[in-house]
């Protein structure tokens, strides 16, 4: 006997003085095809039986108790089907309908992985996701603007300055701003009558490239020590910018007390 998607009632055998529980056998089909459909859960929750068709359809469920109980019918793909059916003894035959579903289209949802820093990289991720207080530049950073110089993109970081090269008039130096030394002791001073620029030290993938002088007295790099011209760089070949103020906040990787006018550190791609 076939029963309906809607309409799955028992077929209803003369009950056995001696039976004591019923068997459920039959077929899940599609309702519009017949065909059989596998991997198919037919259960009565209740009482925590169930059973699985295989490749044909077939299922059993056996031991059922008598009396009113809810069969469930599940799988993806298809409607669900929940019937009350009532068992009075023996075994009886109940193939089973199943309406497939029509697929609903989701919406699409852009996953952006964020690269992996490696290399060196990693040391420059860290500090900028730290918030210990230092000014970061990504690459994307610089990308973004397209900058010309590398002093144009550095000056998108609060508390750096730069002098131009009295000598060529075409370099750049990296010197403390007034905002980032409230107390000056180190950077500048009288000196002839002018003030003697305060120029940060320089890191170029983990080297100094420009040690501002001593501890003491960070103006004595320009009596000697070259400085660095930042427009030497081209910006776009950097993956990454760090901007310290003041030895507080620099790493101690860099020797925080070796410049009280700031550290510059450069990463190249």
């Amino acid at each position: 006997m076939r029963f309906t998607r809607l309409a799955v009632v028992a077929l209803m055998l003369p009950q056995l003085a001696v039976a004591q529980s019923a068997t459920m056998h039959g077929k899940v089909l599609t309702d519009s095809t017949e065909r059989p459909i596998a991997g198919v859960l037919v259960s009565i929750p209740e009482l925590k039986l169930q059973a699985t068709t295989d490749s044909l359809g077939n299922y059993v469920i056996a031991n059922i108790p008598f009396g009113a109980h809810i069969v469930s019918v599940r799988k993806i793909g298809f409607g669900p089907l929940s019937s009350r059916l009532v068992f009075a003894g023996g075994a009886f035959e109940a193939d089973l309908m199943l309406t497939p579903t029509t697929a609903q289209s989701l919406p699409d949802v852009n996953v952006e992985a964020k690269p992996v820093p490696r290399g060196k990289l990693v040391e420059f991720d860290g500090r900028r996701l730290a918030g210990n207080g230092g000014r970061f530049l990504t690459q994307a950073d610089l990308e973004k603007h397209a900058f010309a110089t590398l002093t144009d993109a550095l000056r998108q970081l609060p508390g750096l300055d730069f002098q131009r090269d009295p000598k060529s008039g075409r370099g750049y130096f990296a010197v403390a701003g007034r905002s980032s030394l409230p107390a000056c002791a180190f950077c500048g001073g009288p000196k002839g009558g002018a003030m003697v620029p305060c120029y940060a030290a320089v890191v170029m993938d983990g080297t100094f490239v420009f040690g501002a002088g001593a501890a003491a007295d960070p103006t004595k790099a320009e009596e000697g020590e070259p400085k660095f011209n930042l427009n030497s760089i081209d910006p776009s070949s950097l993956a990454g910018v760090e901007y310290y103020a003041g030895p507080a906040s620099m790493p101690v990787k860099y020797n925080g007390t070796r410049s009280a006018c700031g550290l510059l550190v450069l990463w190249t791609k």
